[in-house]
């Protein structure tokens, strides 16, 4: 049972700074700026895709991350969104 100071101590928290640690590995990818595909997140956080979308997807809920255009994928010749970090994040 979780003690009542340790439950409000988890309802303050602000979501937006709140990273989960899968969260934290996308992030980095942002290290050093720029705009990347959730393909190219994939393979450069070395997390298979299906965990990339539903923890960019709670990124950009939250505000950290922001689509920004979208390019043509070359081999499936499909668009594809570009994320980057948010302004002001």
């Amino acid at each position: 049972m979780l003690a009542h100071t340790s439950v409000e101590a988890f309802h303050s928290l602000d979501p937006v700074t709140y990273i989960q640690p899968k969260e934290a590995q996308i992030l980095a990818v942002f290290d050093d700026g720029g705009t990347f595909t959730r393909q190219q997140i994939a393979k450069l956080s070395g997390m298979p895709i299906n965990c990339v979308c539903g923890r960019v997807h709670s990124l950009v809920e939250a505000g950290i991350l922001e689509e920004h255009g979208e390019r043509l994928d070359p081999s499936t010749r499909k668009h594809q969104k570009l994320l980057r970090v948010a302004k002001g994040a």
